[in-house]
């Protein structure tokens, strides 16, 4: 999806780009696209063919992909790794939050005792020489892009505790796009309405934490709703069961909708409602702040911050129930006041995150 409306936003701007993605050996004529094996990602005359100036490479920087990386340099390109991370990738930046993240990775993946199998993944993260691989990829890179400016620090914070500080000058930040269909339409009124939308079967997107803002904020505001998009509707519907009667019937549980559907969404709602534990950058946000709506969310999301940095937001300093409801509270006198200008938040988002713009980032980091 990232690299995709990248390379759209590529070709808004004039530019020939191409998407490339494992499959088949082909190229496409109806979309940009170039399909290959691992192998030939990994020859650098495989990219020389093709005579481009240069490569924005999705792979994590995971020493397994770096054959891949050495290629592009190999062959003359330049070369852009973007990691899709809020910067927690060793303990060095943050041991206990990422201990936490890791002890969530291995619920969400069904792993047994995951409590003890992120403690003992932590302490080998935690050897400095277990970073060598990753290091060996960063290597290649001109340039290495977080999608935030607070991820972007935390990555040179880990840079030099483990020893690189040499590459710290190649990092820099450019957000994840998010697509041209998401815009304000004036013609669609806003409503004193809250919207939250996920995957609410993840444990990341802790949906219970979710219904406990919900029902705190609605109870005290009888004139709001609220609206939850998204995968995982009966694991909502089940925990709004717990909920008064009185705020369960001013809650709309819609399940998952068509991409299309969002932006009409969105535009209806005053507020987005983030309940994530982590996010690398949250799209949803993203899309959000580009149709007029501001953001409530944790402080610790490295994109938090940022996206409610243009009078587009407020921030909780942690996920407790009580400090989020105090940060959708502040919201919505924001909005009673005349604080937040769905017109300007739209414009001001659209600006950073539609395709083209993004894509123009990529191209001042190509020089």
């Amino acid at each position: 999806r990232d690299g995709g409306l990248v390379c759209l936003g590529f070709r808004m701007l004039g530019v020939d780009a191409r998407f490339v993605a494992l499959g088949p050996p082909g190229e496409r004529q109806d979309v940009p696209l170039i399909t290959c094996t691992l192998e030939q990602m990994q020859q650098a005359a495989w990219w020389k063919q093709w005579g481009v100036d240069g490569v924005c490479l999705n792979a994590w920087a995971l020493p397994r992909y770096e054959p891949i990386a050495r290629a592009i340099k190999s062959a003359g390109l330049k070369l852009i790794l973007t990691l899709d991370t809020e910067g927690l990738v060793s303990p060095h930046v943050w041991p206990w939050r990422y201990l936490q993240h890791k002890r969530l990775m291995e619920k969400e993946d069904g792993k047994w005792f995951p409590a003890g199998r992120a403690l003992l993944k932590t302490a080998v993260r935690s050897v400095r020489l277990r970073h060598a691989g990753m290091l060996r990829h960063l290597e290649h890179a001109d340039r290495i892009v977080l999608p935030s400016p607070l991820a972007k620090e935390r990555y040179g914070r880990y840079l030099i505790a483990i020893r690189r500080p040499d590459l710290v000058g190649r990092v820099r930040y450019v957000p994840f796009p998010v697509g041209k269909e998401m815009v304000y339409q004036p013609a669609i009124l806003k409503k004193n309405q809250i919207i939250a939308v996920g995957r609410w079967q993840s444990a990341f997107k802790n949906t219970p934490l979710l219904l406990r803002v919900l029902e705190r904020v609605l109870s005290e505001q009888p004139q709001y709703s609220a609206r939850i998009v998204g995968g995982g509707a009966d694991i909502v519907k089940a925990l709004a069961q717990r909920m008064s009667a009185d705020c369960r019937a001013r809650i709309e549980i819609v399940g998952r909708v068509d991409h299309a559907r969002l932006p009409a969404l969105y535009g209806e709602s005053q507020i987005m409602l983030c309940s994530s534990r982590f996010e690398s950058f949250f799209i949803a946000g993203g899309e959000a702040v580009c149709c007029g709506c501001s953001i409530v969310g944790d402080a610790r999301i490295a994109s938090m911050p940022y996206l409610t940095g243009l009078a587009s937001g407020t921030t909780s300093c942690d996920s407790s129930p009580d400090n989020l409801r105090d940060a959708v509270m502040a919201e919505i006198s924001a909005w009673q006041s005349g604080e937040r200008d769905p017109v300007q938040i739209s414009r001001a988002w659209q600006a950073r995150l539609h395709p083209d713009r993004v894509a123009g980032a990529f191209l001042k980091l190509l020089d």
